[in-house]
């Protein structure tokens, strides 16, 4: 975890897989990459998210990240200030632009002929117990580029001294067209009961279903 100098309001956290998410509130710009503890090091990370409270990316601060082949886009963020070193290297590297339908991340991988992918929806927790097990469930709907959508399912059980944690991963695919016709109560039939309630309440899985079937609606060109 990394604790912008500049501005009290932002925070980096690191992931597996290279992942930087950004978080906080308000703008994000080139004098947050000045931060605590030492040895930030912009250039080792290949995924760069900007998750739910960024609303501005200033310029200067995109381009510090010289190893980046995939860029997420929160729908809070509502500009991403673009230089022409940034939009020489998202070309030059082919980037994958992630993010929700109709947002500032499709709408700037259209404008640079960039790929877009949605970004992935976390689904909700469930738990579980019985006899002294007890189990957590996180749910995730992922998407590829190159396949169908799935279900991510990570399992959390502690184990039996104090520190020992047991588990598993997941993955269910789902058609290709599971959307068709889809809606919240209806996506509910791919999970258990107790994801239920999780599950009405969430308004980017909502978003999605409502858009993926809207514009599988024929235009009056087609008609």
């Amino acid at each position: 975890m990394y604790f912008s100098e500049h501005n009290e309001k932002i925070t980096f956290s690191n992931e597996s897989g290279g992942i930087l998410k950004v978080e906080g509130k308000g703008i994000v710009c080139a004098e947050d990459l000045d931060a605590r503890p030492g040895l930030f090091q912009p250039e080792k990370y290949t995924k760069l998210y900007f998750m739910k409270g960024i609303t501005s990316v200033s310029k200067g601060f995109i381009e510090a990240f010289k190893s980046m082949d995939c860029l997420i886009i929160a729908r809070s963020v509502k500009s991403v200030e673009m230089t022409p070193e940034l939009e020489k290297y998202l070309k030059d590297n082919n980037v994958l632009i992630r993010g929700e339908y109709n947002s500032l991340a499709e709408r700037l991988a259209k404008k640079l002929g960039l790929r877009f992918l949605h970004s992935d929806i976390f689904l909700g927790w469930t738990s579980f117990e019985s006899d002294g097990y007890r189990e957590s469930n996180k749910r995730t709907l992922c998407f590829r580029l190159d396949g169908p959508p799935y279900i991510y399912r990570e399992i959390f059980t502690p184990g039996i001294s104090a520190g020992n944690n047991g588990g598993a991963e997941l993955s269910e695919d789902l058609p290709e067209d599971f959307y068709v016709g889809c809606d919240l109560e209806g996506f509910t039939y791919n999970l258990p009961v107790k994801c239920e309630e999780a599950i009405m309440k969430n308004k980017e899985l909502e978003r999605f279903l409502k858009i993926s079937n809207q514009r599988l609606k024929p235009s009056k060109k087609d008609s």
